[in-house]
C-alpha cells in the first residue's frame, strides 16, 4: 500500500480492540498529551495510563526534529503503565481545514464519496491527489437527494510527512483523526441525553477558539472563531497598562466572574470592583464568541427539525479561567458548563490515578477522545 492509500485508509473506522485500545496521541501547540483507555468490569472504558509533556520551542518546531520527538515521546511513555505501540493520531489543527459542502447522492457508499469528490474538485486548487481528504455525512434532514458534508482536507506532504516522523517514534498509526471528530465522540460518551440531543463544544486555544456542533452521532460542522485566549490577555495588558504574566497571573487567580455566595475570598475581590472591571474589558471579545455560538444554535435548528442546542461545553485554555464558563453563561443567555474532566469520568482501580486525574488539564479532552476509538463505536 502505498503512503497516501495508507493515509488514507487511516482516516477511516477500524475495529475495536477487545481489552485495551489504542493511545490517544494529540500534539498540542505547547505539550504532547497521551491517554489510554481499557474496559472495565462494567464494560465502561477505564483509565489505563495518561501523560502530558510539555513542548519546549513551538509544536512547528518539534515536528521538524526528529529526534527530540522521539525522545519526548518515549519519556511520555514511561511516565505511565502504557502498553503497545499502537495509536489513534491527532492531525495537527495548523494541517487541516473543514468545509461544509453540499452535494447530490441517492445511491452507495462508494458512489457517495465519488460525488464529494466531485464536489470538491471546484473547491480546491490543483489536483486533488495533492490532497489528503475524508468527510463526513450529516444525517439527511430531508426527502431530496441532496445532502450535506463536513469535509477534512490536508495537503498531501505535510500529512505523509507526520507519518513518517510518528512512525520513527516508535509508534503505529492505526487511525489518524481531527480533533473536533475526537471531541464529537467525547462529548457524546458524556452526555445522558438521548442519541439526538445538539451539543456544541467550545474548544479555546491560545490565538482561535473552535466551534464544535454535534447532533447525535453526526458532526455538523467545526468553525473557527478568531477569538483566543491571547488576545484576551492582550486586551487586559493594553487596557491596564501592565506585563502579559501579570495579566495572566490575574486573570487565573481572580478569574472573570463572581464565583457565587459563600466564597470569602471571591466577595471580597467582587466589593474591590475588579471582576468588573475583567468582565467589561473582555466583553467586546467575549462578545464574539458568543454572536458565533447563537449563530451555531440557529443552524443547529436549521438542520435539526427546529431543535435547539441542549448543552454547551467549554474547554481549552479560556476555560481554566475561574467564571469563564458564568460569563459566557451571562452574555449568551445560555446554559454554558465547563466539560467535566475527560479522565475523572471513567473509572479507575487506581486510587493514585484517580486522585491525579481530577488535576488533568483540559487540553487532555482531544487524546481521550482518540482513545475513545479504540473502545467505543462511535466512529
Amino acid at each position: 500500500m502505498s503512503v497516501v492509500a495508507r493515509s488514507m485508509a487511516l482516516l477511516k473506522p477500524g475495529a475495536s480492540r477487545a481489552h485495551v485500545g489504542p493511545i490517544g496521541v494529540d500534539v498540542a501547540l505547547e505539550a504532547v498529551h497521551l491517554v489510554q483507555l481499557e474496559a472495565s468490569k462494567s464494560g465502561r472504558p477505564a483509565v489505563r495510563a495518561r501523560a502530558s509533556i510539555d513542548i519546549q520551542g513551538t509544536r512547528s518546531e518539534l515536528l521538524q526534529q526528529p529526534l527530540q520527538f522521539r525522545s519526548l515521546i518515549k519519556r511520555a511513555l514511561l511516565t505511565d503503565a502504557f502498553v503497545g505501540k499502537q495509536v489513534v493520531l491527532a492531525l495537527p489543527s495548523g494541517m487541516f481545514r473543514t468545509v461544509s459542502i453540499n452535494y447530490k447522492h441517492a445511491g452507495s457508499e462508494k458512489k457517495e464519496a465519488a460525488a464529494i469528490l466531485h464536489a470538491m474538485k471546484d473547491r480546491l486548487d490543483g489536483d486533488l491527489n495533492s490532497y489528503v481528504l475524508d468527510y463526513m455525512p450529516v444525517r439527511s434532514r430531508s426527502k431530496t437527494d441532496e445532502k450535506l458534508a463536513l469535509v477534512a482536507v490536508a495537503e498531501r506532504e505535510p500529512v505523509v510527512s507526520y507519518l513518517e516522523l510518528v512512525r520513527r517514534a516508535g509508534l503505529e498509526a492505526t487511525a489518524l483523526e481531527i480533533g473536533p471528530l475526537a471531541i464529537s465522540r467525547l462529548a457524546g460518551s458524556i452526555s445522558d441525553d438521548n442519541d439526538a440531543a445538539n451539543i456544541l463544544v467550545i474548544n479555546s486555544g491560545r490565538r482561535t477558539s473552535y466551534l464544535t456542533l454535534i447532533s447525535g452521532d453526526d458532526l455538523l460542522f467545526d468553525q473557527e472563531v478568531a477569538v483566543g485566549e491571547d488576545t484576551l490577555i492582550q486586551h487586559i495588558c493594553e487596557t491596564l497598562d501592565m506585563p502579559e504574566e501579570t495579566a495572566r497571573h490575574l486573570v487565573s487567580q481572580t478569574g472573570v466572574h463572581p464565583r457565587g455566595h459563600g466564597d470569602d475570598v471571591s466577595e471580597a475581590i467582587d466589593e474591590s470592583g475588579l471582576f468588573n472591571t475583567l468582565s467589561e474589558i473582555l466583553k467586546p471579545q467575549f462578545l464574539k464568541l458568543v454572536e458565533e455560538v447563537k449563530r451555531a444554535f440557529l443552524y443547529a435548528a436549521s438542520e435539526t427539525r427546529g431543535r435547539g442546542v441542549q448543552r454547551v461545553y467549554l474547554l481549552g485554555s479560556i476555560a481554566r479561567w475561574p467564571g469563564s464558563d458564568q460569563l459566557l453563561n451571562s452574555l449568551s443567555g445560555s446554559h454554558v458548563a465547563k466539560i467535566p474532566n475527560p479522565l475523572s469520568i471513567f473509572p479507575s482501580g487506581d486510587e493514585k490515578a484517580s486522585f491525579d486525574s481530577e488535576q488533568a488539564a483540559p487540553e487532555i479532552a482531544v487524546a481521550t477522545g482518540l482513545a475513545l476509538r479504540g473502545m467505543k463505536l462511535h466512529g
